[in-house]
């Protein structure tokens, strides 16, 4: 196999995506000159990275001319008896508009390995064909889940942007399971009531207690000048055509939840962690059920005006990062069999300033958390000294030379 590394500085894309791995380095995921790049963290011959075209050649030989605009990517949950496995969504744009191709199900430990073995996705192509095709096809988001039975995707779009009244519409992407078994994947509309508000201001993925395996959206967003939250299953498991349920979730004052992250447990079902206001709240995976009501876990200054929100848990503990509107990347995390005690959280921290966005990396044991960081057109990793709060960094200059040997650190 031709081994494609190429000479790249640190992405000029503020969007980095990062995924750990239980064996392996990290890998992290971004574009650059309108293609989705890979640069995957080595340890042989000396530590460093390397960097991979991972979109280019399927591209030019679909649609010459067409640029990857967005991505979306998702490491799923380590399972006993199942792969890990990296699921990848791409966005290709062009005088059309855009078109989405996915690769899902790729072994995690092959794509993290030292050689190029495992980085070379099969796409595949996912035509919309939820009725006739509009005149052009805007896609705003992407979203995939991170559950180890299976992936499931989540597309927003805008239909027919240049027109006279463009729709605003969200898709969940049928792979299978309830469609057409072996055939393409097929859009399946998901609309709800609160997209006919002021719209959806934060949403992510996860799974109820009771979901009969079927993956959610938690939404966010306004109703007639109030703030709703709501988890709806991305289709109906008897029919995936007939019309899905959405339960009320609630925040004590009808607060509007400014940002949230759902926390994938190793039965799939996940937690959901909230902020509204100062103030972090949680929802059991067993408490999601129409008016179910949101714990508080406690109130900081560093919680005020979040912007972004991640929650992971490895080796026995959740840890929430998070990026507020003061630039600030907040730390919080709590044993996970205690996260329903607000006593056992940690006091919220600050670990860096002056940041415009950060992905996390925790590795897989748990021993070590990291995370990555864009402060000024650089990107750098920072990581905590294990059994410490000791919290070191160092900017990445630089991935992989053309010859294939990593750039040392």
């Amino acid at each position: 196999m031709m081994q494609n590394y190429f000479q790249a500085k640190p992405p000029s894309d503020t969007r980095v995506e990062a995924r750990q791995p239980s064996s392996g380095g990290a890998l992290l995921f971004f574009i650059e000159n309108g293609s989705l790049c890979l640069a995957k963290e080595v340890f042989h011959p000396v530590k460093g990275w390397q960097g991979h075209d991972l979109s280019k050649a399927r591209l030019r030989h679909d649609m010459p001319g067409a640029h990857c605009s967005s991505f979306a990517s998702a490491l799923s949950v380590p399972t006993p008896g199942r792969t890990q496995a990296i699921h990848l969504a791409m966005v290709a744009s062009d005088a059309r508009g855009d078109h989405l191709y996915l690769s899902l199900s790729n072994r995690a430990a092959d794509m993290a390995a030292d050689s190029a073995q495992g980085v070379a996705p099969a796409w595949i192509a996912c035509p919309f064909d939820a009725g006739a095709p509009p005149p052009r096809l805007a896609i705003t988001q992407v979203q995939i889940g991170d559950a180890s039975d299976r992936p499931f995707v989540v597309v927003d779009v805008l239909i027919d942007p240049d027109g006279a009244q463009p729709r605003r519409a969200r898709y969940s992407i049928d792979i299978g399971r309830g469609g057409r078994p072996g055939m393409d994947p097929r859009w399946i509309e998901h609309r709800l009531s609160i997209d006919s508000g002021a719209g959806v201001h934060a949403s992510c993925l996860g799974r109820c207690r009771g979901g009969w395996d079927v993956d959610g959206l938690y939404l966010a967003g306004t109703v007639g000048g109030e703030a709703q939250l709501l988890y709806a299953p991305l289709y109906n498991p008897f029919n995936p055509l007939q019309p899905r349920w959405a339960r009320h979730l609630e925040i004590p004052g009808k607060l509007a939840v400014g940002a949230m992250a759902a926390c994938r447990n190793a039965d799939n079902t996940s937690d959901l962690y909230a902020v509204a206001g100062d103030t972090l709240y949680y929802f059991s995976a067993s408490n999601q059920n129409e008016g179910a009501q949101a714990l508080a876990l406690g109130s900081s200054a560093a919680f005020a005006g979040m912007c972004s929100l991640f929650a992971t848990a490895t080796g026995g503990r959740v840890m929430l990062w998070g990026l507020n509107g003061a630039g600030q990347v907040v730390c919080t995390g709590a044993p996970q069999v205690y996260v329903a005690d607000p006593a056992a959280w940690s006091e919220p921290g600050v670990i860096l300033s002056d940041v415009e966005a950060i992905t996390p990396s925790p590795d897989g044991d748990g021993v070590d958390y990291a995370f990555f960081a864009r402060m000024g057109g650089s990107l750098v990793k920072v990581t905590r000294e294990p059994g410490t709060m000791l919290w070191t960094g160092y900017s990445i200059d630089n991935f992989s030379g053309n010859s294939g040997d990593p750039k040392r650190d």
